[in-house]
């Protein structure tokens, strides 16, 4: 279907509400757009677009990363320029969702062979090993201008099935790294996990979990603001700080720790307790994905992703997932059981 086409289709779409599905992405719809899923992929228009307007997001269906995120925004590019020139093409610059997944956003102009002119924007994201676009297309500045508001919001809070975790859950973490650390792991269903899987999260089954962690497992409920644990050998009772955190037993500090889904982390970190050991207890990090670690000899090498509580080691014979908890600013991480502390 040529980009016109795509344009003029939009005008004949329903209006929605709330989020719809495509393939692997879920998006949550602007207030009064309209939504249809089409071959060449999902179809969003404003609802108050006027008859000699034209304006349409479209998600294309996504398909296996082969590169980074700059080769995949320079294929999209390359996919318009099929239909004529680009010019005035910017360059990719960062985004994110607020799950974290990591794009590219360009804005640039197409002058089709039959003469027509579009303004087009491609934001390319990378969801682990999978590349999702979204495709912004108008021939009107104007109009284009009107709905960047509704196109970053579409961005903002696009989600990714195969970086969403099945089974929502919210984790709580001791936030005193010279302490033993305890997680617990609570559950729509009321049920609470008082340990944090040493593979991570992603990929959480729960039946297959009650299993797995048989004797781990209790209930939690929030009565009179505190947050009731109910264990299989104690009771932990939360208070609530103003801050949002809580105090548990012996007024230790507890915190919520997200998923920190696309993450990256920049430096060296140590084992807590370990500083001094720069040979045996250090992981360094970078944001490109790189990590090393210089706890073994010789040090080991690799690539580094961040989903749902899990980082997953990539070595260039094997992949290893670990347990992984951020506290803010990511200046301290539980990585496999162990507190790590950014270094200077």
């Amino acid at each position: 279907m040529g980009t016109l086409a795509w344009i003029l289709a939009a005008a004949l779409l329903a209006s929605q509400d709330e989020t719809v599905t495509s393939g692997n992405v879920v998006v949550r719809l602007p207030p009064g757009w309209k939504s249809e899923q089409k071959a060449e992929g999902l179809y969003l228009s404003p609802g108050d677009l006027k008859e000699d307007q034209s304006y349409v997001i479209i998600v294309s269906p996504g398909g296996k990363a082969d590169g980074n995120l700059a080769e995949g925004l320079e294929k999209s590019w390359k996919e318009f320029e099929a239909s004529g020139k680009v010019t005035n093409r910017a360059p990719g610059r960062d985004t994110k969702t607020d799950g974290g997944t990591e794009g590219l956003f360009s804005v640039g102009i197409l002058e089709t062979k039959d003469g027509s002119r579009l303004i087009i924007s491609i934001a390319i994201f990378k969801p682990a090993d999978r590349y999702e676009a979204v495709i912004a297309l108008s021939a009107q500045d104007p109009v284009f201008a009107k709905y960047s508001g509704d196109l970053a919001l579409v961005l903002k809070n696009l989600r990714f099935r195969n970086v969403e975790l099945p089974v929502p859950y919210d984790l709580i973490v001791s936030s005193d790294p010279g302490v033993k650390p305890t997680v617990f792991a609570l559950f729509r269903d009321g049920s609470v996990l008082s340990e944090l899987p040493a593979d991570g999260m992603d990929g959480f089954n729960l039946a297959d979990a009650k299993k797995r962690y048989d004797g781990s497992w209790g209930s939690h409920e929030t009565k009179d603001g505190e947050l009731r644990l109910q264990l299989p050998d104690r009771r932990v009772t939360l208070q609530p700080e103003a801050d949002g955190s809580w105090k548990g037993p012996e007024r230790a500090a507890f915190v919520k720790a997200g998923p920190a889904t696309g993450l990256k982390l920049d430096g060296r970190y140590a084992v807590k307790g370990r500083e001094d050991k720069p040979d045996s207890s250090n992981l360094v990090f970078k944001p490109d994905g790189s990590f090393e670690d210089k706890g073994t000899s010789p040090p080991l090498a690799g690539t580094y992703e961040i989903s749902n509580n899990t980082m997953k080691l990539k070595f260039p014979d094997r992949v290893k997932n670990v347990s992984f908890v951020a506290l803010p600013k990511a200046q301290t991480v539980l990585i496999n059981g162990l507190w790590y502390q950014r270094q200077p």
